[in-house]
């Protein structure tokens, strides 16, 4: 396990997260550690999270644009998306580097999203399968898709009961 969250940290390519998260949602990574590595592992955070308390501080501090980075590359979307997602103009989001710091509420957004879609994966186990279910309108949310209710906390926590919902096999 060190060994792939080791390549976790040093890799600063985005695409390159999604083939390691499927090592991890192969052997069943806690959510935690799986939002970890979807925010960049080391790159985001230098220790794996012990307990989401960790997240919380992380949110306070604001989190690297790299990290959103990783998140849209999981998520297979543009960063136009993204800058949506996270109620961030475009143009200010192209503007920051891969280091600079994102403010705290769109830190918490990306990092409730990217817990949202580590619970996803663990359900799914395929981020291909997670995307499509994602962009499909969907007939618990009034034909909505789940993607477009990601921008705002309440869409977040009822995305995750829909997750919830299809983890315990009720269908939705």
């Amino acid at each position: 396990m060190s060994i792939v969250v080791e390549r976790t940290a040093s890799k600063t390519d985005p695409t390159s997260i999604v083939s390691i998260l499927k090592d991890h949602i192969k052997r069943n990574e806690p959510a935690n550690i799986i939002t970890w590595i979807i925010l960049g592992g080391k790159a985001f955070m230098a220790s794996k999270p012990s307990s989401i308390l960790d997240f919380v501080t992380a949110s306070s501090k604001g989190i690297p644009k790299l990290s959103v980075l990783n998140l849209a590359a999981v998520l297979d979307v543009p960063m136009k998306d993204m800058a949506v997602l996270l109620n961030v103009s475009y143009k200010t989001l192209g503007r920051k580097k891969k280091t600079d710091i994102m403010d705290t509420i769109s830190s918490s957004l990306s990092i409730e999203i990217a817990n949202t879609i580590a619970k996803g994966l663990s359900i799914f186990e395929d981020s291909a399968k997670l995307n499509r279910w994602l962009h499909k309108e969907n007939r618990a949310l009034n034909g909505q898709k789940p993607f477009d209710l990601l921008n705002t906390p309440t869409g977040i926590k009822l995305v995750n009961q829909i997750l919830g919902r299809i983890e315990e096999g009720v269908y939705t």
